[in-house]
């Protein structure tokens, strides 16, 4: 009996629990589910015309909508528009200029008369030497200490023979320098072994030594000959071998000639050979 009643007990709890289990979910769905919303519909009473007056208003209707369209006017005929007419420009009347008004020139005043006593005399300006190998006879030179000169003196002056002598002398006080300036271009020329060509350079040597105005006086018609000779004046010798000019030579620059001659020839043998050296104007 005992055990029969348990089971029920247990039953009813059971069953209790469910049944409140069941009441608390519709609860919770009732207050959670939204309120339906009610749609009306209204009623609408459909009511025909009668024939007469639908026939009316579809009269009154095709009346207002014919309209009347005016008729298009013809157009117009376009006139061409006239072209512009150029006119020519006229042309600028060029006035001629008017001659210009020449003055007379005033005469110029005429010096005063200055007298022969008080006009200086023309300096006449000191030739440079011509140093030339070609001096056949030495020529002496006349003494500084002198006082009179002769007629035939100042002629030889005008004519260099003056300046002949006085280089002559300049040669015979100065050999050294002079035979140097042959050593120096001799060593620096490199003479070809065949041809027997002649050319003559032109220079001037200052007198710190250094050379200028180098030129050819005469050419051999052989470019890589006088080239030659050229470069052993200017390149070689001209780089300071010549030395300066003697300290007692008066002249700021000697001009030379120098000839440049094939070896064998009677008039250059050996490196002081008179011919080979001369001077320029």
């Amino acid at each position: 009996m005992s055990e029969a009643k348990r089971i029920d007990r247990f039953s009813l709890a059971f069953s209790a629990g469910v049944h409140l289990v069941v009441l608390v979910a519709a609860w919770l769905s009732a207050k959670t589910t939204r309120p339906q919303v009610e749609f009306v519909i209204p009623d609408v009473e459909l009511v025909s015309p009668a024939p007469m007056e639908l026939a009316e208003v579809e009269q009154d209707a095709a009346e207002e909508i014919v309209t009347e369209t005016p008729a298009a006017e013809p157009a117009e005929a376009l006139e061409p528009e006239p072209e512009p007419v150029v006119e020519p420009e006229p042309e600028p009347v060029v006035e001629p200029e008017p001659e210009p008004m020449v003055e007379d020139e005033p005469e110029p005043d005429e010096p005063d008369p200055v007298d022969e006593a008080e006009a200086p005399e023309p300096e006449v300006p000191e030739r440079e030497p011509e140093l030339t190998a070609d001096v056949s006879e030495p020529v002496e030179v006349a003494d500084e200490t002198t006082e009179a000169t002769t007629t035939e003196e100042a002629d030889a002056e005008e004519t260099g023979e003056d300046i002949n002598a006085r280089l002559e002398g300049v040669r015979r006080e100065y050999p050294e320098y002079y035979e140097n300036i042959i050593r120096q271009i001799n060593r620096c020329f490199r003479r070809p072994a065949e041809g027997r060509w002649e050319t003559t350079v032109a220079f001037a040597i200052l007198k710190d030594g250094s050379v200028t105005d180098a030129r050819f006086l005469a050419r051999s018609g052989n470019t890589d000959f006088d080239f030659q000779a050229l470069r052993a004046v200017v390149d070689c010798a001209g780089k300071g071998r010549f030395g300066p000019l003697p300290e007692g030579l008066p002249y700021e620059r000697l001009p030379v000639a120098f000839d440049f001659r094939p070896s064998g020839d009677a008039r250059t043998q050996g490196p002081t050979a008179d011919p080979i050296l001369s001077v320029f104007p």
